[in-house]
């Protein structure tokens, strides 16, 4: 059986160098694109150029110069051919590969996307269940919530209530001191009275304690009233007494109160006049 190594090692020389030179320019044609299939290509024919020489030594031996150019000469060819037809060959299969790696491309990308809407569906239920979780979590909280909020608006009317509260028996005081201040202007001056509305009933003391102050304060006016009455103004006659309460007209009317104030101690005021007659005409 005729092997390759027979045809290189008997064939025509010019021949050889033909079928070498042929098949090195037809290979480098067709690996022009890939540098690194050629080096791959060298070094597979640099090895079967030793391999050549060492079975041709073995085979007819190396005693003269002739035997060796010739051997050197054939394992040269052998080399150029092994290059060129590796070089063709690893065209082909580069060739024949080429849609494989697109196919395996396709599948990893395939792949990855597949992967990438996992991922993303697996982030998307994960943003739902963590939405739901917030969203039950808020309805659970949602009776204390309402709980805070009812007391919140209870405390605050609570507040409102203690203030209008405060309010209230500060007036209450101030519309009773007013409507008599005439005979108190001597035994409780309006400046005590102001004294007392900002020591004891200030708005930093609780309501109930404010309306029980109130009414102390309302009770000690009455009883510097009734302690005013042993005292009272002796009129001897009819002119005095109208010229009296005219007197006593002129500084309500000069003070600075305001309309419906000022018209309570006019009323309050007439009034006096009106006993202070009825005990002249009596007596």
């Amino acid at each position: 059986m005729i092997t390759v190594f027979d045809l290189i090692d008997q064939g025509e020389f010019l021949s050889l160098i033909f079928i070498a030179v042929l098949l090195y320019l037809v290979g480098q044609m067709a690996i022009s694109n890939s540098s690194q299939l050629m080096k791959w290509g060298y070094g597979i024919s640099l090895l079967g150029f030793i391999v050549y020489v060492l079975i041709a030594v073995k085979q007819h031996g190396a005693g003269s110069a002739e035997s060796i150019l010739s051997i050197i000469s054939r394992g040269l060819i052998a080399a150029g051919m092994l290059l060129g037809s590796c070089w063709i060959l690893f065209s082909a299969l580069a060739f024949l590969i080429a849609p494989v790696k697109h196919w395996k491309h396709s599948l990893q990308n395939s792949q990855r996307e597949l992967q990438r809407k996992k991922e993303q569906e697996l982030a998307t239920q994960a943003e739902e269940e963590t939405r739901r979780n917030k969203q039950q979590e808020w309805e659970r909280a949602a009776p204390e919530r309402e709980n805070q909020q009812r007391l919140k608006k209870q405390t605050e009317q609570q507040r409102i209530e203690h203030q209008h509260r405060r309010e209230a028996a500060r007036l209450d005081c101030q519309l009773f001191y007013d409507q008599h201040a005439p005979q108190l202007q001597e035994r409780f001056p309006r400046e005590r009275i102001s004294e007392y509305f900002e020591q004891y009933l200030c708005d930093l003391f609780p309501a109930e304690l404010v309306e029980n102050r109130a009414k102390q304060l309302i009770g000690m006016i009455e009883s510097s009233l009734e302690q005013a009455g042993g005292n009272k103004q002796r009129f001897a006659s009819l002119i005095e007494i109208a010229s009296y309460f005219e007197q006593q007209k002129q500084e309500i009317m000069s003070l600075n109160y305001d309309g419906s104030t000022r018209q309570s101690f006019l009323s309050s005021l007439a009034l006096q006049e009106d006993q202070a007659i009825r005990e002249f005409l009596s007596s």
